[in-house]
């Protein structure tokens, strides 16, 4: 009876068994249909939904007879639409290899769709020789390559300095440079604005030239400079579509242009912007534009935006809170300070952990997060900090040796913790960390 008894229970878990081995089989079947070198996916999207997606984003290319028929050419644009890289491969009509923020690849099935469409991850805020690996590779095998040198989308609509490192990769790679350039993406989608509008968007595509090893770095650095410079906020559009202007706009405008008073501005009905203190009103358009109420005169809204940073105004601030002044050290002055913000932190990628609720501070020589929740400080000191980006909008973080330290700012603007986090290392001593 006990036999009988177990020899029914093997044949239940060696079909349990099967089962199990079936189902691992299929789903490693479906995932080998998104696998990055048979492209099924790409070619899938590339040949069905082209014309609706060109269509529908209303993408139009110039020059791309200017493209080598074969072989592999890297492709340097600028970037300002969250969309950009979907743009330039799609006018291509053949599959395209892109750099992208290994933000997008943290969610499994987000990461198998951009594997499939040719994306490959890269770590923001410092050179990623893993990537870089695989660029090559990939060019060795005959791909077309595109590559965003500013480091990241730009706020404002013009064109970013490029990465030092960007001519690195070029005398590594040793094929064609193509100089590419989108115009109207930033009105499209600028990178403040919480939902995207209907614009006309053309790209541009130059024509391919060779570098040899005579050829200095700053003559490499001029050339794509000038090849992906752009500034969206002239670009001549007949008509935008969209809702809501203002909407998002103070993570740009982070300080009011009459009274300076940080954060001060507020949004009125995503038409407008308000200043909590002086009361100063300005309405703003679809075209990027704004103007102070009552007044005739329009001005571009990077125009005001650069009228925000100011070093000299950048001054060490009067601590507030005890423990705070408590925790700064000898000739330490704190410089800016955070609303209350989440931290995370990343013990193997892609998982992220939570540390707790709390407040960010920047001095002189580190940013210190004082958890409300544990009572325990958390210190970044400047030699440690490898680089730092800004995610989604309103994540700020830092990329260590080992880890990240990611800050959800949901109730204030990353933007000014990146220019005032950027002037005040530079003022201690400590030179980009992404060269």
């Amino acid at each position: 009876m006990q036999f009988a008894v177990y020899i029914k229970e093997n044949i239940i878990y060696n079909k349990r068994k099967i089962r199990s081995q079936e189902k691992r089989r299929l789903k490693s079947l479906l995932l080998d249909f998104f696998k990055t070198p048979k492209l099924y996916w790409y070619r899938l999207v590339l040949w069905g939904f082209q014309p609706f997606y060109i269509r529908y984003f209303k993408l139009k290319a110039v020059g791309l007879d200017n493209l080598p028929a074969e072989g592999p050419y890297l492709m340097v644009a600028n970037h300002s639409h969250l969309l950009d890289p979907f743009f330039i491969g799609a006018l291509i009509r053949k599959p395209v290899f892109q750099m992208a923020t290994n933000e997008f690849f943290r969610k499994p099935l987000m990461r198998r769709f951009m594997w499939a469409m040719g994306a490959f991850p890269r770590k923001k805020g410092f050179v990623d020789f893993r990537s870089i690996k695989y660029a090559i590779q990939i060019v060795r095998k005959g791909f077309p390559l595109v590559i965003y040198p500013e480091g990241g989308r730009n706020w404002d609509g013009e064109t970013l300095p490029i990465l030092k490192s960007t001519v690195k990769l070029v005398r590594l790679l040793k094929v064609p440079l193509v100089t590419v350039i989108s115009r109207g993406n930033y009105l499209a989608f600028p990178r403040w604005a919480k939902k995207r509008r209907r614009c006309p968007i053309t790209i541009y595509y130059s024509k391919p030239v060779s570098f040899d090893k005579s050829a200095h770095d700053e003559e490499i650095i001029d050339y794509i400079q000038k090849g992906i410079y752009n500034n969206d906020n002239y670009t001549e559009v007949e008509r935008i579509r969209g809702k809501k202007p203002a909407e998002g706009l103070t993570r740009l405008l982070w300080k009011c242009p009459s009274c300076r008073e940080m954060e001060g501005l507020k949004e009125v009905n995503g038409i407008s912007l308000v200043c909590t203190r002086c009361s100063s009103e300005w309405e703003v358009n679809l075209h990027c534009f704004m103007r102070e109420k009552g007044s005739g005169d329009w001005k571009a809204v990077k125009e005001y935006a650069d009228q925000v940073f100011d070093d000299r105004e950048i001054h060490p601030l009067m601590p507030q809170d005890e423990r705070v002044k408590g925790e700064l050290g000898a000739e330490e002055e704190l410089f800016l300070s955070s609303k209350e913000v989440i931290l995370l932190h990343e013990p193997l990628y892609p998982k992220l952990e939570r540390v707790g609720c709390g407040f960010l501070h920047l001095t002189n020589r580190r940013l210190f997060f004082i958890c409300r929740e544990n009572n325990k400080i958390y210190s970044y000191h400047f030699p440690e900090i490898r680089g730092r980006s800004t995610e989604r909008n309103s994540i700020f973080q830092l990329v260590l040796d080992e880890d990240i330290a990611r800050f959800e700012m949901p109730n204030e603007s990353c933007y000014k913790w990146e220019l005032i986090y950027d002037h005040v290392r530079k003022s201690a001593g400590y030179g980009s960390e992404e060269e």
